[in-house]
């Protein structure tokens, strides 16, 4: 199966369309291949998951009650976990986290902040309201007004990393290129699947 995002107009530079990894449902397996996409319970789930399929350095320690614990090398580790929100709506989100802890450094030898960044890709495809109903009196939300061509609707918001953790600007355009590949992903394979509108066979290597 094709990673869609080998495809993706991106300049890649610090990243990979391999970094990319999608909690697993049942459209993102179908979507992507098996190596893009996991299952995790918590944020330090993930991490630890990930940091174990792709052979990361560990040490493993037993506690008091005798359970051991697996702790992992985080350096040089990068990734690009993405999971869908909203899913049963008629266009889904999408929570993205950056990762980049490998060590890079500027022309003259300053160290580069680690990454942790989020962004949020989410549907404004139309506008709601909460709308009362006289005979329960209880609040609804209701949509109002037109719904936004697919493409258009989706709207990007950064929830950035903090003022004390910069990053160079061509990583930020990086990670906004990669985030507009995401969306186009959505756009593209996401709301078409979940219609039963996707032709499948375009994932498949010649």
């Amino acid at each position: 199966m094709k990673n869609y995002f080998e495809n993706a107009q991106v300049n890649w530079n610090y990243w990979n369309p391999s970094d990319i990894v999608f909690k697993s449902n049942n459209i993102t397996k179908k979507l992507l291949p098996s190596e893009n996409v996991m299952s995790w319970k918590s944020k330090s789930d993930r991490d630890s998951r990930r940091l174990e399929q792709i052979g990361a350095p560990s040490t493993s320690s037993t506690g008091w009650n005798g359970q051991v614990y697996t702790t992992y090398d985080r350096s040089g580790y990068k990734a690009i976990a993405v999971q869908l929100k909203n899913f049963k709506d008629e266009f889904p989100n999408a929570d993205v986290d950056f990762i980049d802890y490998s060590e890079k450094f500027d022309s003259v030898g300053n160290r580069f902040s680690r990454i942790d960044a989020l962004v949020y890709i989410q549907s404004f495809h139309n506008l709601w309201q909460w709308v009362r109903c006289p005979q329960t009196n209880q609040y609804t939300k209701k949509a109002s007004g037109s719904v936004a061509p697919v493409d258009e609707g989706y709207r990007i918001s950064y929830g950035g990393q903090g003022d004390s953790n910069p990053m160079a600007f061509d990583r930020f355009e990086e990670l906004g290129q990669i985030s507009r590949a995401i969306k186009d992903f959505l756009v593209e394979c996401v709301v078409p699947a979940k219609n039963g509108e996707f032709d499948y066979d375009q994932l498949l290597v010649a």
